[in-house]
């Protein structure tokens, strides 16, 4: 019997819309969006703020490094980085839904300490709703090492065949069910709430 529903929060919960925010929001063009992208975004470094095992600054500084011939729009980036993410409309009334319902519902994400702090005070209204949170920033572990979720379980006195694990990384779905939680993986929030609520019943 599932009791709990633990969400992931980039792509699931809220979008990590860097690349809106590099185009629309700071206009950059085009070949300043793929460098930071590629040289910033999408690299081990950004993994190193998730874990937050370096000192967050050290880190951004490292990156900056990469681009030297664009540390002002790497200044910009950072300066604004809170909107680098946005909730989804359809996130807090979804886990209100839930909590009426009478299930539990945590967060479990990898998701830098400080951003993560800044999200939920700018835009992350969902939080507030939940029962409990594991983010890796804060942890220094992150997905799909098995200790997060063992901390999730133990933090809350959960039993992972009650819980019902969300998340858009195929890697952290199965690391979730090699530990006996049941899964969905998220591709789009319609189809994704058909079939919790057809897993609840």
């Amino acid at each position: 019997m599932i009791k709990n529903v633990v969400f992931d929060i980039g792509m699931v919960l809220a979008d990590f819309r860097w690349r809106k925010y590099l185009s629309d929001d700071l206009k950059f063009p085009p070949e300043v969006c793929r460098e930071i992208g590629e040289k910033i975004v999408q690299t081990t470094m950004w993994d190193d703020l998730d874990l937050g095992v370096r000192d967050a600054d050290e880190v951004i500084e490292e990156m900056k490094s990469k681009l030297p011939q664009y540390r002002k729009e790497t200044d910009l980036f950072f300066n604004g980085i809170e909107n680098i993410a946005r909730a989804y409309p359809y996130s807090t009334p979804w886990i209100q839904d839930l909590k009426s319902r009478g299930y539990k519902v945590y967060l479990l994400s990898n998701y830098p300490r400080d951003y993560f702090k800044l999200h939920e005070k700018k835009s992350f209204d969902f939080v507030k709703y939940t029962d409990g949170k594991i983010v890796s920033g804060f942890e220094k572990l992150a997905k799909p090492d098995p200790r997060i979720y063992k901390l999730l379980f133990e933090r809350y006195s959960l039993d992972p065949t009650e819980c019902v694990f969300i998340d858009d990384r195929q890697i952290n779905i199965d690391a979730a069910m090699k530990l006996g939680m049941k899964t969905i993986l998220f591709t789009d929030h319609d189809s994704v709430r058909k079939k919790l609520d057809e897993m609840l019943g």
